[in-house]
């Protein structure tokens, strides 16, 4: 590996993606001009089985488009992340997302949308805010009728997509390798496709900013040279020379060259598709995972992150049932506790689907990440709610007059917005503090014509699941009620004896201070214990008139706090 001076090229990486066998890596071949060292199904099962198993990359480069003259490079390199399509490797698939610009959509015009073109789709979304639907072998469709058909199948797909983020993206018909291994035919759409390509790409490409990270999915030993990293850069830029930790193994490298696809350079930036070299580090230890600025990409095993409810997921997705989670090119299985705003804090009915979307493409921009506030006060929520939005909880009514969350019942007693998750992890990850990630519920039948992706969102906050203290910081509650009867009135008509909520044992001082309505309506605060049977003492400033026979109940609602360590903080 060289250090000659190199042309300035733009990159930018474009996965293509799709259900398996729909020609996905057909197409890569007919687009690419130049191999990396993972390309094209090198992997011999691949070839033994005919499919993709893992990322492949390859490229193609141009003179600068006109449009793109103002920046400063001289050649533009689109570089084409060809992801498996099978349903049992949805995992590589969710890896190679979080590295690409642009998406490719590779569907068999024969045969539409089938069920990992919908896995594919959400991975997309998530991924990025451009895409291209890529309708290929229109060679096995009949010449008489095909631009019939095509028109057809462009208009289903339009249908699916207005739901989605590419509501109205470009659509090219393409046959990628038409006729048979004997006597191939001519492509088709394959120089239009990359017309509509090349109007994808941004005018000014994100600015290098923050730590260098780099995404590592190739590693393998050159005799006499060293180790080589290939990968894609997330963030920042690094240079020869500069040393780079592996997080995962602990150890720091220093940058002994750097190649992109075949051509010596001295830097790479955020976007590039570069190998790095390096000394003195076994090949087989590395895999896939991160390389990055030494000490800024943690390991950890638990987290707070925002999430959403996947679309295409059929089913529930109950908090405490253990998934899938997918982070990078690392995926555990982990533990997660849904929570959100009070009923009444979020947003109406109408703008939910919008809100949905901001929240997705907060994923896709290189904005700062969001930021959790541990001052708020959440609701624990028995599984994540998608566009049907969580049900109100009924005991929200019985809350003080007053109380914003009574405002939820102005919406048809169902809420809608931001929802976030604990997640416990049962192996430590190492993987950036805002990550993406996604949970999956990988265990359903590969058969089953279901999208298996269930959650999405973004890493907030990282912290020790086995850390009382850490867990306290989040107020999550649910909504607890107890019931009981007024046993007498005093004669002044402030005060009560009630009984028949507390047991003997109770310690009803936990509970002074917090109101009791009655079944009038009238509003108490309770004031201590009365003798040692359980009964106690309730104050009604406003006054309380003698309940009707049968009609002497008192109700008291509360928040108990998932985390309270002493399970002594009752509020309301």
């Amino acid at each position: 590996m060289g250090t000659l001076p190199a042309p300035r090229v733009y990159n930018v990486n474009v996965g293509v993606l799709g259900h398996v066998d729909s020609g996905k890596t057909s197409l890569v071949a007919a687009l690419s001009t130049t191999l990396s060292t993972a390309a094209l199904d090198k992997h011999p099962q691949s070839k033994e089985r005919g499919i993709t198993l893992d990322l492949g990359f390859s490229s193609f480069a141009m003179a600068l488009p006109d449009h793109l003259q103002h920046l400063p490079y001289d050649d533009l390199q689109v570089t084409l992340v060809d992801c498996p399509g099978h349903a049992s490797l949805i995992r590589t698939i969710i890896g190679g997302a979080q590295i690409i610009n642009m998406m490719l959509l590779v569907v068999d015009v024969t045969r539409g949308i089938q069920t990992q073109t919908a896995e594919c789709l959400v991975v997309g979304e998530l991924a990025t805010k451009d895409m291209i639907v890529v309708l290929n072998k229109v060679d096995q469709l009949p010449q008489e009728g095909r631009a019939k058909i095509i028109s057809k199948a462009k208009k289903r797909l339009s249908q699916t997509l207005n739901a989605t983020k590419f509501a109205g993206c470009a659509m090219v018909p393409t046959a990628a390798k038409p006729g048979t291994a004997d006597t191939p035919g001519q492509t088709l759409g394959i120089q239009e496709l990359i017309q509509e390509i090349v109007k994808c790409v941004p005018v000014q490409p994100a600015a290098p900013s923050g730590p260098f990270k780099f995404a590592i999915d190739h590693c393998f030993a050159i005799r006499g040279q060293g180790t080589v990293l290939t990968g894609t850069v997330l963030s920042g830029s690094a240079k020869v020379g500069d040393s780079l930790e592996l997080p995962e193994l602990k150890i720091n490298k220093k940058v002994k060259s750097m190649q992109m696809f075949k051509r010596p350079v001295q830097s790479c930036k955020q976007g590039d598709r570069v190998g790095i070299c390096v000394t003195q580090l076994d090949a087989t230890w590395v895999e896939r995972g991160i390389a990055c600025t030494p000490g800024s990409v943690p390991t950890f095993s638990g987290a707070v992150a925002a999430v959403d409810k996947i679309r295409f997921f059929v089913g529930q997705m109950p908090s405490r049932m253990k998934v899938h989670v997918t982070i990078g090119h690392q995926t555990v299985m982990g533990l997660i506790q849904f929570f959100g705003l009070p009923d009444g804090a979020g947003v109406p009915q109408s703008h939910a689907l919008h809100a949905v979307m901001a929240r997705m493409d907060l994923l896709t921009s290189q904005d700062e990440a969001q930021h959790f506030d541990t001052q708020q006060e959440y609701v624990y929520q028995d599984e994540v709610y998608g566009l049907e939005g969580r049900p109100y909880n009924p005991l929200e009514q019985h809350q003080l007059p007053g109380d914003p969350n009574r405002a939820a019942s102005d919406r048809g007693g169902v809420h809608h917005g931001p929802q976030w998750g604990l997640l416990t992890l049962t192996q430590p990850i190492t993987a950036s503090e805002d990550a993406v990630l996604i949970g999956s519920r990988l265990d359903a039948s590969q058969e089953a014509s279901t999208c298996r992706l269930a959650f999405y969102g973004r890493i907030l906050k990282l912290l020790d699941p086995n850390d009382a203290s850490a867990l306290q910081q989040i107020k999550i509650y649910k909504l607890k009620q107890k019931r009981g009867s007024i046993d007498r009135v005093a004669p002044d008509g402030l005060s009560a004896v009630c009984k028949g909520m507390f047991k003997r044992e109770t310690d009803i001082s936990l509970f002074c201070g917090l109101k009791v309505t009655t079944a009038n309506g009238e509003v108490g605060t309770v004031e201590g214990s009365f003798g040692k049977s359980g009964k106690f003492k309730v104050q009604f400033p406003g006054g309380l008139n003698p309940p009707a026979a049968g009609n002497n109940s008192i109700q008291l609602t509360f928040k108990k706090f998932i985390f309270d360590k002493d399970k002594k903080h009752m509020a309301q």
